[in-house]
């Protein structure tokens, strides 16, 4: 019994102190899926109608439509990582949402239906390329005996501390800064850390999963 339980701890024990280099990579690479789900996908209905005023309806229906094509373009970014890279992907991610989630955020307040939802239809598919790449990326940056574990501990997390609390965060950022652009913000910041922790990664795709 007591080396049936030695064998089941080992994996996990293994991952802390030999894998914590790619257990802090992965982590960083799950925050902008973390939050960006969070706030782009489940916030922001609340945001546009508490902070920008506009019709609580109309907010929901706008969601709903961007997280519609958002499950149509995951399916099509899953196929280009396969073909470009999950490292190329994931980095683009991020580069696009560093640049482009505030301006996209100031885009929101103009009260236009239609401006709304190209606008979340936008931020949505950004936020493929990370989600489209991350379940690959993540999986083939552990090898086998800690693949599971460290999957499930990086993801797990990153979406427990910075994804469930990101309403929170937006929340608490426009009350702290009295900007409604707070968010837009939080959510750079978070790519930035995404980005940094990716560009520490090696390329995993088209080669041997680790097997050790």
């Amino acid at each position: 019994m007591a080396a049936k339980d030695t064998a089941v701890k080992a994996p996990a024990f293994a991952m802390f102190k030999t894998y914590r280099k790619q257990l802090i990579i992965a982590t960083g690479a799950v925050l902008l899926n973390a939050v960006g789900f969070y706030v782009i996908l489940s916030y922001m209905p609340t945001y546009l109608s508490e902070e920008l005023h506009f019709g609580a309806a109309e907010s929901f229906l706008a969601t709903t439509i961007a997280l519609l094509s958002y499950i149509g373009f995951i399916f099509l970014t899953g196929i280009a990582s396969d073909r470009f890279g999950r490292k190329r992907m994931l980095i683009t991610a991020s580069v696009l949402f560093v640049v482009l989630t505030v301006p996209a955020f100031m885009l929101l307040d103009t009260g236009n239906f239609l401006v709304i939802v190209l606008v979340q239809i936008l931020l949505g598919a950004m936020l493929t390329l990370n989600d489209g790449t991350l379940p690959s990326f993540l999986a083939e940056l552990f090898p086998t005996r800690v693949r599971y574990s460290g999957f499930a501990v990086s993801f797990n997390l990153s979406n427990a501390l910075f994804g469930g609390t990101a309403p929170f965060m937006a929340t608490l950022l426009i009350g702290l800064t009295h900007n409604q652009l707070a968010p837009g913000w939080y959510l750079v910041a978070a790519s930035v850390i995404s980005l940094i922790a990716v560009l520490f990664a090696v390329e995993t795709s088209k080669k041997p999963l680790q097997q050790d």
